[in-house]
């Protein structure tokens, strides 16, 4: 009986192991990959505005995790501790010291990763990664440019 029971409790925890992992990935196909896109090119219209404050406009952006702006802050600081005349020569949410004033489009979504890739409308050579997370049934940018983007992810403008 004893030898019975062994196969038994493995099959079902075995069942159960696959079946969280089913569910695991259900859950990753209800993030909105849209947000990433209404947010660079929400951001966008900012970075393409001289009057703008980028970290003041991402404090206030409701779509973005804290983690974000606090990386961005972070890597500000740093920069202005490095070096403070020449600051930052590039914005860290697009990757590139410019943009694609007609704003972006997607190209392609990794909804196992969450990461999504956003392409100039008039230069589709211009790409942006992002990285979408969802927290408390919300899906939130977490990572842009190269901020929370590993290096092997990021396009290569």
């Amino acid at each position: 009986m004893r030898y019975f029971l062994i196969p038994l409790f493995l099959m079902t925890s075995c069942g159960e192991s696959s079946n969280s992992k089913i569910e695991n990935v259900k859950s990753l196909s209800t993030r909105d990959y849209g947000v990433a896109l209404k947010f660079i090119n929400d951001y966008n219209k900012e970075f393409l505005n001289p009057h703008s404050e980028a970290l003041d406009w991402l404090s206030k952006n409701k779509t973005i995790t804290q983690n974000l702006v606090e990386q961005y802050k972070q890597m500000l600081d740093s920069v202005e501790i490095a070096d403070p005349e020449l600051g930052l020569e590039f914005d860290p949410i697009v990757n590139a010291q410019d943009s694609d004033e007609q704003g972006f489009e997607i190209k392609k979504i990794d909804s196992i990763l969450g990461y999504v890739t956003v392409r100039g409308k008039s230069a589709p050579n211009f790409e942006i990664v992002l990285k979408v997370i969802e927290k408390n049934g919300v899906t939130l940018v977490d990572g842009s440019g190269v901020i929370n983007i590993p290096e092997s992810k990021r396009s290569k403008n």
